[in-house]
């Protein structure tokens, strides 16, 4: 038997353990243990092999690696002991050398133990948290993805409709991050009123659209003047808002916002004030207004910008 295998072999049994145990800690196959223990060098893919399997199992072991290591370079032919290194004077001159013998990278020599996965990653920096957070918040994002539009693709959704749904969604994150005012999208069912029409239909029914600007003192005007008048006496203001086109609102009433956000086409509201009603949209054509069960119209035209406020009479 090799004086080396010797070794291992004599530290091995006097822990009680057997190469199965072995290959469960250092993770060294059995047939690799084996031929270290019976000097079958050979066996084992490469030299760095054999010298990185050495010294993991030698530690392993309690050994010190490093008299091991010399004493297979003796085996091999190569005297470790003749003395320390020549020390070459580098200049400018000097020929650079490629060296064949050494590889760029040897896994063999990773301590297997804590610090191997440090090796990898680093350290464990904040630059590897980092790439973990952001493939983490790529995984999401296309499992969000695929659950809202793979269905569609499938056919358990309307076909026809996969780019105005996919347009719809980007619209409302965009509008949720920029608080601002997004784009309409007009829906096929949205009830809309021809160019130059002054009258819309609202539940079936045939509604005028007419001017509020009377009742409306710190808000812009509309550009349609035939708004049904207001009752002179107001003392409350029962606000409805049926949307006809999605657009952004918000809504104000006694001085508190009671909605702020994506109205979509087909909701309604309702809400009662006792001394003001406040609406801001951003597209006023969408928003199809009523006080006190007088239809007043739309607020205005596609994409317009518009405010208006009613204060009660008390």
């Amino acid at each position: 038997m090799d004086e080396i295998g010797h070794i291992l072999r004599e530290a091995r049994e006097n822990k009680g353990l057997t190469v199965e145990d072995v290959q469960a800690q250092i993770r060294i196959n059995t047939r690799f243990l084996t031929a270290l223990e019976g000097g079958q060098y050979n066996a084992l893919p490469s030299p760095v092999h054999v010298r990185g399997f050495l010294r993991n199992y030698a530690r392993f072991l309690g050994l010190d690696p490093q008299p091991l290591l010399d004493r297979y370079l003796v085996v091999q032919g190569q005297d470790a002991r003749l003395g320390p290194p020549v020390v070459q004077e580098i200049t400018p001159d000097t020929p650079l050398i490629e060296r064949q013998d050494q590889p760029f990278f040897d896994p063999v020599n990773m301590e297997v133990n804590g610090k191997g996965f440090e090796a990898v990653t680093g350290g464990g920096g904040s630059g590897g948290i980092l790439q973990i957070v952001i493939i983490v918040a790529l995984v999401v994002a296309l499992a969000l993805i695929a659950n809202r539009f793979i269905p569609i693709l499938f056919g358990s959704g309307d076909n026809g409709n996969i780019v105005e749904e996919f347009t719809s969604a980007v619209q409302d994150v965009v509008a949720d991050v920029t608080n601002a005012t997004a784009t309409p999208t007009t829906t096929p069912d949205a009830p809309a009123a021809a160019a130059g029409s002054s009258s819309v239909v609202v539940g079936g029914t045939e509604q005028p659209i007419l001017d509020t600007t009377r009742n409306n003192p710190g808000g812009a005007g509309t550009a349609t003047p035939t708004r049904p008048p207001l009752p002179v006496t107001l003392d409350e203001i029962r606000l409805k808002l049926d949307i006809l086109e999605r657009t952004w609102v918000e809504v104000t009433i006694d001085g508190s916002v009671v909605y702020s956000g994506i109205a979509k086409t087909n909701d309604t509201f309702e809400w009662t004030a006792l001394n003001e009603a406040k609406i801001v949209t951003g597209n006023a054509t969408g928003v199809f207004a009523t006080i006190n069960d007088v239809a007043l119209g739309r607020l205005g035209g596609r994409g317009e910008r518009h405010e208006e406020v009613w204060r009660t009479t008390q």
